[in-house]
């Protein structure tokens, strides 16, 4: 670990091309490769993994991610370093990016995008991944893998349930990208803001979910996650188990009670 440079944001940590700042209980992650449009290498996406375990294990109640500059979130994997793979170093990096995603989704943590420029290949996977998405105007979404010879696998697996097969379809086979106000109508963005409000509106709302009760918010993510990956059937009674477990802690009890004494 080291004091970010000049060139980052004064006074955040630095881990590899990550800056890190806090803010009362939100860790605020900047991806910073802007050279590279924040594009991900293999070790890039280790130190990510690394790093997003640190933050929420630690005091952080909720984690921004962003990037750095206005051009890009993510081009997504630097495919200057996919054009000398060989089909075993392509799939030892997919093993690494689904743990990226993973380590997204499973975080006990609400994890928010904070989307200024392109979310392209990995970087649009990784927007699909958190639980919510703050972009700017201009922001723009695709998945132009098959344009650079790959297919789009993994966790794009989630594109046809957010924004339906059709959709999810066009962007796949035509390569095109979507902007900010068509991902908001199709359900991959949360809110639209202006360009220079991204990440102060992400904050402010990272900063209004900690506010609830750590317990709860991990419950309820696992609860989401249940949505996502089992049936109908089976989400429905996994979800009571884990509604249930909520009271083996002490925090029910504390917020209703805390809610139950404020003055109406």
């Amino acid at each position: 670990m080291m004091e970010a440079s000049g060139d980052i944001n004064a006074g955040a940590e630095v881990h590899g091309m990550f800056a890190v700042r806090r803010d009362a209980e939100v860790a605020i992650i900047e991806i910073h490769r802007p050279e590279a449009s924040n594009a991900l290498r293999r070790q890039d996406k280790l130190d990510f993994i690394d790093l997003l375990a640190r933050e929420a294990s630690g005091s952080a109640r909720a984690i921004v991610i962003t990037g750095s500059g206005t051009r890009a979130f993510c081009a997504g994997t630097d495919i200057k370093e996919m054009a000398t793979f060989s089909p075993q170093e392509s799939l030892a990096m997919l093993a690494v990016e689904e743990r990226m995603y993973e380590a997204v989704m499973s975080a006990p943590v609400p994890v928010i995008a904070a989307v200024q420029g392109v979310a392209l290949g990995a970087g649009c996977v990784l927007v699909s991944c958190c639980d919510l998405v703050v972009a700017g105007e201009s922001a723009k979404f695709g998945q132009p893998e098959v344009r650079n010879g790959a297919p789009a696998p993994l966790h794009v697996a989630l594109l046809p349930r957010i924004i339906g097969l059709n959709r999810a379809r066009w962007m796949l086979y035509t390569c095109q990208s979507i902007d900010a106000a068509t991902a908001r109508e199709v359900g991959l963005v949360s809110e639209v803001v202006s360009d220079g409000r991204v990440l102060s509106r992400a904050k402010d709302l990272a900063l209004e979910i900690a506010r609830f009760p750590r317990g709860s918010l991990a419950l309820q993510k696992q609860i989401i996650d249940s949505w996502i990956r089992d049936s109908f059937d089976t989400a429905v009674r996994r979800s009571a188990y884990i509604g249930g477990s909520a009271f083996s802690s002490d925090e029910p009890r504390q917020a209703i009670t805390t809610f139950l004494e404020r003055p109406r």
